[in-house]
């Protein structure tokens, strides 16, 4: 198994997305975005426009 090494200061984390016929798209969180988020139990996807922002689904926005 592959585990990506994160610089330190890393701003920006490229990950792959892949697709499954039961479960949809699906890709893996760098460990430094959960880090920041709090380890959270769920993650929420907030559509902005055309940007889409990542926020710990642990809080109630």
């Amino acid at each position: 198994m592959f585990v990506p090494k994160w610089k330190k200061d890393a701003t920006k984390f490229d990950v792959g997305v892949n697709y499954n016929e039961k479960r949809g798209y699906q890709s893996s969180i760098p460990k430094p975005v959960i880090d920041i988020l709090g380890d959270p139990e769920r993650i929420r996807f907030v559509v902005k426009g055309k940007k889409i922002e990542l926020v710990s689904g642990d809080d109630e926005k």
